[in-house]
Order: C-alpha cells, then structure tokens, then sequence
C-alpha cells in the first residue's frame, strides 16, 4: 500500500521473525534513502519452555545497540507488545531481537518507511 507521509512516497508494512536459536536476529532493518516509524512490536514464545529474550534497537550511525527490553522471561505461550511505541529509525538502524535459549520465538515488527529523495 502507498501512503503519503508529509508529502513524501511512504508504505505501511509489517515483518515477521522467527528464532529457533540464541543468535541476534534482524528481524527489520530501515532500508537505505528511508526513515522509518515504528509503531508495533510484538515477541512471542511458541515453545512450550520458559524462554528469555532481549529485544533491541541497533543505531547504525554511532554503531550503538540499545536494550529496551533486556532478559524478559516469557512462560511458553506468553508474549510481550508494544502496541503503543514510537521510534523513529534511520538507514541502516534495525530491531534485532536476540532469545537466550533455543526455542521459537517469533516477533512482528510494524514499521512506516518515508522514502528521503536522492539529490
């Protein structure tokens, strides 16, 4: 779907990721000539173990990663949502989402991307 955003070409998109292991995942990545909004996220434990997970913005310009939820246990089944979160990524910034123990954890990340013209 296309979207104007302050008179600029911009989408509204949802991403998905799913984890069985305990390496950081980049479950979105703001692409390049964008900013991105993101309004949604949400972490889900689809095991049926108690698993714990990290969940964090990566800033590409000062090469820094900031925890905003760091080791949260989640019983099999539970989930966590930030339904009402506002971050605004720039090109190359991602949400990863990293679980401490193998297991499936899927996540939703919804995102609108304002496209920055060239030139």
């Amino acid at each position: 779907m296309t979207l104007s955003s302050q008179g600029k070409p911009a989408r509204r998109r949802s991403v998905y990721g799913h984890n069985t292991g305990t390496t950081v995942e980049d479950v979105y990545t703001c692409p390049a000539n964008c900013v991105a909004e993101v309004t949604y996220i949400l972490v889900a434990n689809g095991d049926g173990a108690t698993n714990s997970v990290t969940i964090q913005w990566y800033v590409a310009a000062d090469a820094y990663t900031s925890h905003f939820l760091n080791d949260k246990s989640f019983a099999g089944g539970g989930y966590h949502e930030f339904a009402d979160i506002d971050l605004v990524l720039q090109a190359g910034d991602k949400i990863q989402v990293e679980p401490n123990a193998a297991g499936h954890i899927d996540s939703i990340v919804t995102v609108t991307e304002t496209f920055i013209p060239v030139g």
